[in-house]
Protein backbone atom coordinates (compact mmCIF):
# COMPACT_ATOMS: atom_id res chain seq x y z
CA UNK A 1 0.00 0.00 0.00
CA UNK A 2 1.52 3.14 -1.32
CA UNK A 3 1.94 6.61 1.33
CA UNK A 4 0.35 9.23 1.05
CA UNK A 5 3.09 11.88 0.10
CA UNK A 6 2.44 15.73 2.34
CA UNK A 7 4.51 18.62 0.99
CA UNK A 8 5.11 20.85 4.18
CA UNK A 9 5.77 24.70 3.71
CA UNK A 10 9.75 24.35 4.80
CA UNK A 11 9.58 21.58 1.77
CA UNK A 12 8.01 23.80 -0.29
CA UNK A 13 10.44 26.53 0.42
CA UNK A 14 13.45 24.91 0.49
CA UNK A 15 12.52 23.24 -3.02
CA UNK A 16 11.72 26.51 -4.73
CA UNK A 17 15.62 27.54 -3.51
CA UNK A 18 17.11 24.53 -4.85
CA UNK A 19 15.54 25.45 -8.43
CA UNK A 20 16.27 29.14 -7.93
CA UNK A 21 19.87 27.81 -7.48
CA UNK A 22 20.28 25.68 -9.86
CA UNK A 23 18.89 28.16 -12.35
CA UNK A 24 22.18 29.91 -11.79
CA UNK A 25 24.91 26.79 -12.25
CA UNK A 26 22.91 24.59 -13.94
CA UNK A 27 20.78 24.45 -17.65
CA UNK A 28 17.33 23.95 -18.67
CA UNK A 29 17.82 20.29 -19.04
CA UNK A 30 19.33 19.88 -15.87
CA UNK A 31 16.35 21.20 -14.14
CA UNK A 32 14.07 19.47 -15.92
CA UNK A 33 16.06 16.26 -15.03
CA UNK A 34 16.27 17.49 -11.22
CA UNK A 35 12.47 17.22 -11.55
CA UNK A 36 11.80 14.62 -13.15
CA UNK A 37 14.58 13.10 -10.68
CA UNK A 38 12.62 14.57 -7.71
CA UNK A 39 9.14 13.11 -9.27
CA UNK A 40 10.62 9.53 -9.67
CA UNK A 41 12.12 9.07 -6.23
CA UNK A 42 8.76 10.60 -4.76
CA UNK A 43 7.03 7.74 -6.30
CA UNK A 44 9.84 5.14 -4.91
CA UNK A 45 9.30 6.86 -1.25
CA UNK A 46 4.88 6.23 -1.57
CA UNK A 47 5.68 2.62 -1.71
CA UNK A 48 8.99 2.03 0.18
CA UNK A 49 9.26 5.03 2.97
CA UNK A 50 11.95 3.46 4.88
CA UNK A 51 14.63 3.51 1.96
CA UNK A 52 16.30 6.88 3.69
CA UNK A 53 18.45 6.60 6.60
CA UNK A 54 17.93 7.92 10.09
CA UNK A 55 19.98 10.86 10.82
CA UNK A 56 20.27 11.04 14.40
CA UNK A 57 17.43 9.90 17.67
CA UNK A 58 14.64 11.59 16.40
CA UNK A 59 11.75 8.87 15.67
CA UNK A 60 10.14 8.49 12.04
CA UNK A 61 12.95 10.96 10.57
CA UNK A 62 14.61 10.61 7.54
CA UNK A 63 17.36 11.42 4.92
CA UNK A 64 17.39 10.11 1.64
CA UNK A 65 19.76 10.99 -1.30
CA UNK A 66 17.42 13.16 -4.47
CA UNK A 67 20.64 13.41 -6.39
CA UNK A 68 24.28 14.09 -5.57
CA UNK A 69 24.02 17.53 -4.35
CA UNK A 70 20.09 17.59 -2.79
CA UNK A 71 18.81 15.06 0.22
CA UNK A 72 15.28 15.26 1.55
CA UNK A 73 14.75 15.22 4.71
CA UNK A 74 10.88 13.80 5.52
CA UNK A 75 9.05 12.08 8.33
CA UNK A 76 6.80 8.73 8.31
CA UNK A 77 3.68 8.41 9.97
CA UNK A 78 2.92 4.20 9.72
CA UNK A 79 -0.63 4.99 11.13
CA UNK A 80 -1.44 7.86 8.81
CA UNK A 81 0.29 5.70 5.80
CA UNK A 82 1.87 9.71 5.22
CA UNK A 83 4.94 11.25 4.34
CA UNK A 84 5.67 14.66 5.07
CA UNK A 85 8.61 16.21 3.31
CA UNK A 86 10.14 17.86 5.52
CA UNK A 87 12.89 20.08 3.94
CA UNK A 88 15.21 20.00 0.69
CA UNK A 89 18.98 20.78 1.51
CA UNK A 90 22.10 21.00 -0.34
CA UNK A 91 24.78 18.77 0.43
CA UNK A 92 27.35 20.94 0.22
CA UNK A 93 25.28 23.04 2.65
CA UNK A 94 26.69 24.85 5.88
CA UNK A 95 24.35 23.04 8.25
CA UNK A 96 23.86 25.61 10.53
CA UNK A 97 22.16 27.74 7.46
CA UNK A 98 19.06 24.66 7.48
CA UNK A 99 17.91 26.59 10.65
CA UNK A 100 16.65 29.47 8.55
CA UNK A 101 13.80 26.94 7.24
CA UNK A 102 12.97 25.91 11.03
CA UNK A 103 9.08 27.36 11.96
Amino acid sequence: MSYTIIWSPDALLSFDDRIKYLKIHWTEKEISNFRKRVKEYLETLSEEPLIGKKPGRRKNLHIGLVIKPVSLIYRVSKIKKEIELVLFIDNRQDPKKIKKYKS
